[in-house]
């Protein structure tokens, strides 16, 4: 490095310094929580029909700011990247793994940085917001395994993931997929919103979920109408291809709130559905 360029590379260094403290500070600012879910099904007729279910009388919708859950996938690239620019070594010339020429071969191939982009961001997944965490994070792995093993339940969709508690009006809702899909949706189908109440001494969960029953015969007694997932959000690889029209013959609508301690199970009871969820505080400097 020559003279000339040392002061530009300590300003660099500085203005570095300068944003990694500043965002630590916003981060001791917010308030992390840690939020498990289960949600499973009531297989026994008897629990679904203790309620009248009708379709002029259920509004199904999806809130405003939905997001799915992030996975290990979703830090890396595509397929398509991968594909376009993948190079076979048998197809290398003879003397093509020289380092030179492999090296040239590397450089041609390898991902580029969008917009000439100078800047990397390490990721530490552990911090990362709605990020779907590995089990050894899970609280709930016995739980789900007598989900998986009674004959009276169905375990439809397990998350756990981190995020900042904010007021309704600043989170963003999850979209829940869950359980067998019939073309582009599924039997178990909604939104979770993690927040805080008024005071905001307690953490709060808002379900609007729905379970599906689908048919090949169309109901002609309750026309029910699905609402479609926003297309930035829909998922084509997890969409079931097949000739057969699947219709909604039943729908069981989820819509509760429920006021939550921290480090506690609380359960939200349904006569199609049920819901086990664990919110406890993590600190962001011990992980």
């Amino acid at each position: 490095m020559t003279l000339s360029k040392a002061p530009h590379f300590l300003i660099q260094c500085l203005l570095t310094f300068a944003t990694i403290f500043i965002s630590t500070s916003l981060q001791a600012q917010e308030r992390w929580f840690q939020v498990e879910v289960s949600i499973f099904s009531n297989e026994g007729i008897t629990d679904r029909t203790q309620e009248e279910w009708q379709a002029n009388r259920i509004k199904l919708s999806y809130p405003k700011n939905l997001r799915r859950l992030n996975s290990v996938a979703d830090f890396f690239l595509p397929d398509s990247t991968v594909e376009n620019n993948q190079v076979l070594i048998d197809d290398l010339p003879r003397g093509a793994l020289e380092r030179e020429a492999l090296n040239s071969v590397i450089e041609k191939t390898r991902p580029k940085r969008k917009n000439n982009e100078r800047r990397f961001k390490l990721i530490n997944l552990a911090r990362e917001p709605y990020f779907q965490l590995p089990a050894v994070e899970s609280d709930f792995q016995q739980t789900n395994q007598t989900l998986q093993r009674s004959p009276d339940h169905r375990l439809l969709f397990h998350g756990n993931w981190r995020q900042v508690v904010t007021q309704k009006s600043e989170t963003s809702p999850i979209l829940i997929e869950g359980g067998l899909a019939y073309g582009n949706q599924h039997e178990l189908q909604g939104s979770l919103t993690v927040r805080f109440n008024q005071n905001e001494d307690r953490v709060v969960l808002d379900a609007n979920l729905w379970l599906t029953e689908f048919s090949i015969v169309q109901n002609t007694e309750e026309n029910w109408s699905l609402p479609l997932i926003p297309e930035d959000l829909q998922n084509k690889e997890s969409v079931l291809e097949s000739t057969l029209s699947y219709f909604p013959n039943n729908v069981y609508h989820m819509n509760q709130t429920r006021d939550m301690r921290s480090m506690e199970f609380h359960y939200l009871d349904h006569p199609a559905l049920g819901l086990v969820v664990l919110v406890k505080p993590i600190n962001l400097s011990e992980l």
